[in-house]
């Protein structure tokens, strides 16, 4: 007796459906939902992968068995796509439709089987030879936008903050609040060097002590949640960053102590860090929309996003001389390289170093110089024509 495939359990024989080809298409996604289930992927991505499936079928008016899902589809999908999201976004949904056309097309689920006999035709086209992005760097992000903030550009950012925040407090303008707690947020991102969403999820309860650092009190460490998943489908990432500069940790202590219970007044502390006037976490939405503000409010370039501060973090790290591993590891990026990728050192600390390598140099010439000046004065008193009331030796004096 055949065992059926992951298809018969779906679409049985002998059953009518009312409408057969969105009945069958929903049951491939059912399909594709319970293998990666069992490849122990989130319910997120599972969610994810089959929204861009079912979008794909709305853009092509047919289905995955029929003509309508070929290459030219997949060019006018994706040249849509191109005009709309980034080439990395672009590439991940490339990457879920691939996934889901590999499911379907894979004859041990039986979908064509399925597919050809109740409508006669299975397209099945080659993964192989879709037109899709191609990965060819480690990185694919704005090049003027990610970028570290200068110095300048560090001071006007967060320069404006307190002005503003007294202006508005002044004013009993209910802005305020929220002004504080945005001085505090972007510092916790520029002081510890966090993602968007590692700042908008954290809660008070992840500062820890170290008992190295006893001058940091509470604030001396960070533990992250909710960093970036090593793959899709996978958990988020958990990493200890060390606290370095001290006026961050000032800047913290300071508005969880004075700042942030003014949001919970009225109502029970939950322990988010960065709580809204709402009384719900930050989203990152939200977060991107603060960043926005202050970024206009301080005339900064319009490319500029809440990342640069993560890139201006790693940059400030090099540049105080941290071991490039102790930075990787604070920024939870797997490789050295790709923390290389976050780091443009500024032109002060470039020319301070190739001065310090122009007299290091230059020492060392003069050195070398010296050495061989005398050298040749102890050869010339050694072998020059000597005097009877010379004595042996005695020539140019010496340098002492």
């Amino acid at each position: 007796m055949a065992v059926p495939g992951v298809a018969r359990l779906h679409v049985v024989q002998g059953i009518s459906m009312l409408r057969p080809q969105a009945a069958v298409f929903e049951k491939t996604l059912q399909g594709f939902a319970d293998h990666q289930l069992a490849r122990r992927l989130s319910p997120g991505t599972i969610k994810d992968r089959a929204r861009i499936a079912r979008q794909v079928q709305a853009f092509s008016g047919g289905y995955p068995w029929e003509p309508a899902w070929n290459h030219s589809m997949f060019d006018r999908w994706s040249a849509m796509l191109a005009k709309t999201v980034a080439t990395t976004t672009m590439q991940g949904y490339q990457g879920d439709l691939a996934q889901y056309l590999t499911y379907v097309s894979d004859p041990a689920y039986e979908w064509p089987q399925v597919c050809l006999e109740m409508f006669g035709t299975f397209t099945g086209f080659a993964l192989r030879d879709l037109n899709v992005v191609r990965h060819a760097q480690e990185y694919n992000g704005r090049p003027s936008g990610n970028r570290p903030l200068t110095r300048a550009e560090v001071k006007l950012f967060f320069g404006q903050m307190d002005p503003e925040i007294k202006r508005l407090k002044a004013a009993g303008h209910k802005g305020a609040l929220a002004a504080a707690r945005d001085l505090a947020m972007f510092s916790t991102t520029y002081g510890w060097g966090l993602r968007r969403r590692e700042t908008a999820r954290l809660e008070t309860h992840d500062w820890r002590r170290q008992a190295k650092l006893p001058e940091f009190g509470d604030y001396a460490g960070l533990a992250v949640r909710w960093g970036k998943a090593a793959g899709p489908g996978q958990a988020p990432k958990r990493r200890m960053v060390i606290s370095v500069w001290p006026w961050a940790v000032q800047t913290v202590q300071l508005y969880t102590e004075h700042i942030r219970p003014l949001f919970y007044v009225d109502r029970e502390d939950d322990g988010v860090m960065f709580p809204t006037e709402r009384d719900e976490m930050i989203s990152e939405r939200a977060f991107n929309q603060r960043f926005q503000h202050w970024r206009e409010l301080g005339k900064l370039p319009d490319a500029l996003g809440p990342h640069c501060l993560r890139h201006t973090y790693v940059t400030r790290l090099i540049e105080s001389g941290y071991d490039g591993q102790f930075v990787t590891d604070q920024v939870g990026h797997s490789h050295a390289a790709t923390t290389a990728i976050y780091t443009a050192l500024s032109s002060d600390f470039k020319n301070l170093k190739v001065r310090e390598f122009l007299d290091a140099s230059e020492a060392v010439q003069l050195a070398a110089a010296f050495a061989l000046a005398d050298a040749e004065a102890d050869m010339d008193d050694d072998f020059s024509d000597q005097s009877a009331d010379e004595p042996v030796g005695a020539g140019r004096p010496r340098r002492m």
